[in-house]
């Protein structure tokens, strides 16, 4: 008999989880995601330039697992049930497990600010990219605010500001966090010459109709992104899972949230040398493709890794416009900045697609 996998959501860390388990005999897959594509969330701000297009972002299921014996199950998962497990499904149904992993991704993460729900515009998929681009106009009368000084954040403002006046809002007292303090101020600096106006330590207390009021100083807007985090989806809170403090599932050092049941990607609060660890795409595939191994060793009755999930980040790259880029590559950190940054993150993403390709072939 078939060991039935059921893997909930279909992005990076989803996809990497089946790509794993592709070979291990015996498996039947099935994958419980609403869309009709892959979107690559990296990509997206791309999209938001004038001459940007959605759809050179998305990659179709049927393109990435017509040639696989996985199942697509197009609806969203909205529950479990533990005796016996599967899992609840939007349309009514029970997909029933024997292994499940959970990778359904996150959520922007919207605090209880008086008119953000209302006036401004999350970028956590290409939905939301598109809703965007609807409000975009192109030119430089229309004033675009986007709060939130990390990669997303930071990303838009670049790529929005040779047609727009942009403002890009960060509470904390710099630019991109996760990069060292030269890279970030590299960063800044280059966002200052494309005339992005850059406000740093304050928080936002309102949002009105063309009006954002922080601690100190008001500014107007036209457009209003919300690049401000990500949170936990709100289904996975009523799951009967253990969740830490802000709602993610506790885990193993193997991701392991119950016997059966594992999570992956942004769903894995993932920390190494008492740090927590940014919530990438590169960190949601390197993390997908251990615990689908993970299964797989388990399926098999192989012995685990011992030491548990440390990934190897092979870089970090941002994009500040068109034309530049900066962060680091290789294990060391190695500081990229400038045209070569902006070469090697396109690199990454043909390999990413490549790699695809390559992974879900023909059985």
């Amino acid at each position: 008999m078939a060991v039935e996998v059921v893997v909930v959501g279909g992005g990076y860390a989803g996809l990497a989880v089946i790509g794993a388990l592709q070979d291990v005999p015996d498996v039947r897959i099935q994958l419980i995601e609403p869309g009709n594509a892959h979107e690559l969330i990296p990509e997206l701000p791309e999209a938001l330039s004038v001459h940007g297009a959605i759809s050179r972002h998305v990659v179709d299921y049927a393109e990435i697992l017509d040639e696989t014996k996985v199942k697509h199950v197009k609806t969203a998962a909205i529950g479990l049930q533990h005796t016996p497990p599967a899992v609840l499904t939007q349309d009514g149904s029970k997909v029933p497990y024997d292994w499940l992993v959970l990778a359904s991704g996150s959520s922007p993460s919207m605090p209880p600010i008086p008119g953000l729900q209302k006036y401004g515009h999350p970028l956590r998929n290409a939905e939301d990219t598109a809703r965007i681009k609807e409000a975009l106009q192109y030119h430089k009368a229309q004033r675009v605010a986007v709060v939130g000084g990390g990669l997303t954040g930071v990303e838009v403002a670049g790529m929005l500001a040779a047609d727009h006046d942009v403002i890009l809002i960060e509470a904390a007292r710099r630019v991109l966090p996760a990069l060292g303090r030269g890279l970030a101020e590299y960063a800044l600096q280059r966002l200052l010459r494309s005339g992005v106006t850059v406000v740093l330590g304050q928080k936002v207390q309102r949002i009105e109709t063309h009006s954002i009021v922080l601690d100190r100083d008001q500014y107007g807007y036209d457009v209003l992104v919300w690049a401000g985090g990500i949170a936990v989806p709100e289904w996975i809170r009523h799951t009967g899972l253990n969740l830490d403090d802000h709602g993610f599932p506790i885990t193993n050092a193997n991701g392991q949230a119950t016997d059966r049941i594992f999570v992956a990607g942004d769903l894995w609060h993932v920390t190494a040398d008492g740090k927590d660890v940014p919530a990438t795409a590169q960190v949601a595939t390197i993390a997908g493709h251990y615990v689908g191994t993970t299964i797989g060793r388990l399926i098999l009755g192989k012995p685990l890794e011992a030491t548990g999930f440390s990934p190897r980040l092979r870089g970090m790259l941002i994009s500040l416009d068109p034309g530049q880029g900066v962060g680091w590559v290789l294990h060391g950190g190695i500081p990229v900045r400038g045209l070569s940054a902006r070469a090697l993150k396109e690199l990454s993403f043909r390999q990413y697609r490549l790699k695809l390709a390559r992974t879900f072939r023909r059985p």
